[in-house]
C-alpha cells in the first residue's frame, strides 16, 4: 500500500476538505514527508488564507474515492478541490462551475 502527501484544502473552512488539484485530476502529491508551509505558499498563492491548507498523508485507494471536482472560481476554475461525492450537498453534485 503506497502513501503519499497531498495538499488539501478546505475553502473558507467549510468543514469540506478535500484535494487540491487541477481539471484534469493532477493533485500537489509529495512523497518522503508534507508539504512546508513555504511549499503550499507557492502553490497556491494568495488564497493561501482562504483555503487552510494542509498536507496529509493518503493511500492510492484513499485518493480514488475523491471523485467530485468543484472549481474555484479564485483560479478561474482550472484548479479546484476534489472532494468525496458524499461530502457535497445534493444539489451540487454534478455542478459544472
Amino acid at each position: 500500500m503506497t502513501e503519499s502527501y497531498f495538499l488539501t484544502v478546505d475553502w473558507c473552512s467549510e468543514g469540506r476538505c478535500g484535494i487540491f488539484c487541477d481539471t484534469g485530476g493532477r493533485a500537489f502529491r509529495k512523497d518522503g514527508g508534507p508539504h512546508t508551509r513555504e511549499e503550499m505558499w507557492d502553490i497556491l498563492g494568495p488564497f493561501f488564507m482562504i483555503l487552510s491548507p494542509e498536507s496529509r498523508l493518503f493511500t492510492e485507494e484513499e485518493v480514488a474515492e475523491f471523485t467530485y471536482f468543484r472549481p474555484l472560481a479564485e483560479y478561474k476554475g482550472e484548479y479546484g478541490i476534489a472532494l468525496k461525492e458524499g461530502s457535497v450537498p445534493i444539489k451540487e453534485i454534478g455542478r459544472s462551475g
